[in-house]
Order: C-alpha cells, then sequence, then structure tokens
C-alpha cells in the first residue's frame, strides 16, 4: 500500500472515530444538564409547597419566588423554559380533597396540607446529529399547613 493512500484511510478513521467521540462528549455533558434541571424542577416544587404553607393564600408572588424568578417576571432564571404557569398550587383537607380558597376564617381550618405540581416539561436535547426532546416526569411536593399567613396576635395576612 502506498503512503498516499494510507494518509487517506487516517482522515477517513479520525472522521469516524472523533464523530462519535464528540457525540459521546455532548452526551456526557447533556446528562449533567438533565440532572441539573431535574434537580431545580425538584427543589422548585418543593420551595413552592414551602412557601404556600407559610404565605397568604392570596399572596401572588408563591410561585414566581418558587420558580426563582425576578421580580416582575413569571419565567426563572435558572431554567429558560420554567414559568410560574407551569406550577399548579393546591390547597388540600385531611383526606387529600382540593379545598377552595376560604371566605372565612373557619375555612382557613379545613386546609391541612399544601400541595405544587409540575408535569409535562420537555427537556431538550442538544446532542449533535440525536437531538429531541424528553419529557419528564411529573413532580410534586405535598407539605402539612403551617400558618398560611395568619397569625393570632392580629397581624393576619401577612404577606411574604
Amino acid at each position: 500500500m502506498n503512503r498516499q493512500r494510507a494518509q487517506g484511510i487516517y482522515v477517513v478513521e479520525f472522521a469516524i472515530v472523533g464523530a462519535v467521540l464528540l457525540i459521546v462528549l455532548f452526551a456526557v455533558l447533556e446528562m449533567g444538564r438533565l440532572l441539573y434541571t431535574v434537580n431545580v424542577l425538584n427543589e422548585s416544587v418543593r420551595r413552592g409547597a414551602r412557601l404556600a404553607a407559610v404565605c397568604y393564600i392570596h399572596d401572588e408572588t408563591i410561585l414566581r419566588r418558587a420558580v426563582f424568578a425576578e421580580a416582575g417576571s413569571t419565567e426563572s432564571r435558572l431554567i429558560s423554559q420554567l414559568d410560574t404557569g407551569q406550577l399548579t398550587l393546591r390547597y388540600l383537607d385531611e383526606q387529600g380533597v382540593e379545598v377552595g380558597v376560604p371566605d372565612t376564617p373557619d375555612g382557613y381550618l379545613q386546609i391541612r396540607f399544601v400541595e405544587v405540581s409540575l408535569s409535562g416539561f420537555e427537556f431538550n436535547l442538544l446532542i449533535p446529529f440525536i437531538g429531541g426532546t424528553i419529557e419528564l416526569q411529573t413532580f410534586r411536593a405535598i407539605l402539612p399547613r403551617e400558618s398560611l399567613g395568619r397569625y393570632p396576635e392580629g397581624t393576619e395576612n401577612t404577606p411574604c
């Protein structure tokens, strides 16, 4: 085999191995990005449930603060596709049945748990030649209610 043909084979081998190596490298980076996204989504629902347990029911900042959004915005600073509209906040009674927003002080006593959930979040893959999206599982956090922003000292409806 002459030297000229051998150099052509090396170029073809490098192109194949380089492409495979590049795909594997991007796959490892995407796995790290996927784990980061899952952790942020999990923390967002946990944080939202915690805020809903201690903040006044009509406080509009609960979900905005849950997704780490800037003041006056509904989009997350951490994940560009995450928005407050994707979170669902529910107040539950002892049996886990949703309770409407109470109009009377006794209505607050019906609430025993708060639930924040996020479903249908799509993760966009950036792997060359593969791409696509992955729909992540439903994230849910349920916590026992605490003050709900109401205090017995007469300072009710305290904003968070």
